[in-house]
């Protein structure tokens, strides 16, 4: 092998690089750095802990930068202070609500009681309301056939609405292949729910039918019109039951859907892949207090999507004290900026 002409490396030790650092140090070059303070971290220095060998040369040159950076040395360096993080610097928020049930609860309260709370009656009369609604608009606009299924309408009142709306929740319990499973007379299929409580070409037609909002009153730049003012009887009722307490947390869920949407979202992380994306504001216990809707970058705006999010969903409940949690998708400087 050929031996290298190229000169060895050689090792210098920390001190010869801190005296090689100090050799050019000068006071305009402190100017820059006049916005810290060290004074506590040097009365808290102790040269000797952890000492190993060449301690006494790093003694020596810390007190050689110290004596660079103090006051009296050096007139032109303003004195500020490193000071350890405990706390007392902190603006202290002090939680000043009573978390309790908002309404008084019988004992014996149904199960029925308790759905009322929330699914109240002003939202079956907007069921009602508007599904009527619809189903006119729909006939206004085509020429039915004798044997037309819509031909054989009539307006649906409270009583039916909440009888399919039953029938939907028994159907998120009981699965069957098919709707008309429900009302099959098979003996696999047979029950004494379904056909007592609708028969099937009703529900079908309710169901064809059921709405929340006027079609004609639809913006442009609203996806999610037609269950905006579902979504905000939902909330406010949810709101009137429960005050919450101090820790609240922000995060989001999926709800299953595999129809066409525009904005149906697919995260590949989620138990269900494919759905509507809500953001919610939850207790500790679950408690769900809002819910917003992710409709598309298109309601994004120009603070961001995370810290939209936080704002929009926390504002009622800020000014008391409470303590919000949030993952690091929703952690941002300009949102504790704001908040």
């Amino acid at each position: 092998m050929e031996s290298s002409n190229r000169p060895k490396r050689q090792r210098i030790n920390d001190s010869e690089i801190e005296n090689e650092l100090l050799r050019d140090f000068d006071d305009s070059d402190l100017s820059s750095f006049r916005e810290f303070d060290d004074s506590d971290a040097d009365k808290d220095f102790h040269a000797s802990s952890g000492s190993t060998e060449g301690s006494s040369s790093d003694t020596s040159n810390y007190r050689e930068i110290q004596q660079i950076e103090n006051p009296s040395q050096n007139p032109n360096v303003t004195n500020l202070a490193w000071f350890n993080l405990t706390g007392d610097y902190q603006k202290q928020f002090v939680f000043n609500k009573n978390p309790r049930l908002k309404i008084d609860i019988p004992e014996n309260a149904s199960v029925w009681y308790h759905f009322n709370l929330f699914c109240s009656d002003d939202i079956i009369e907007l069921i009602v309301i508007e599904t009527n609604r619809n189903v006119y608009q729909f006939l206004s606009k085509i020429r039915l056939s004798k044997v037309s299924r819509f031909s054989n309408w009539v307006p649906t009142n409270y009583n039916e609405i909440k009888k399919f709306i039953g029938l939907l929740l028994w159907m998120g319990l009981v699965q069957m292949p098919s709707i008309e499973s429900y009302w099959s007379t098979k003996s696999r299929y047979i029950n004494n729910i379904a056909g007592k409580t609708m028969p099937r070409n009703r529900f079908k037609l309710i169901l064809r039918f059921w709405h929340f909002s006027d079609n004609l009153k639809a913006p442009v730049d609203d996806r999610i019109y037609k269950v905006r003012g579902l979504i905000e009887r939902l909330v406010k009722n949810d709101q009137s039951v429960m005050e919450p307490g101090e820790y609240m947390a922000i995060d989001e869920s999926m709800v299953p859907f595999r129809g066409r949407l525009k904005f149906r979202q697919y995260i590949p992380g989620k138990a269900h892949k494919n759905g509507v994306k809500l953001f919610k504001i939850c207790e500790v216990n679950g408690y769900t207090h809002d819910v917003n809707v992710y409709a598309g970058k298109n309601q994004v705006n120009g603070k961001g999507l995370a810290c939209r999010v936080v704002l929009e969903l926390s504002n009622p409940f800020l000014n008391a004290g409470r303590t919000i949690v949030t993952d690091n998708f929703y952690t941002s400087l300009p949102l504790a900026n704001e908040l």
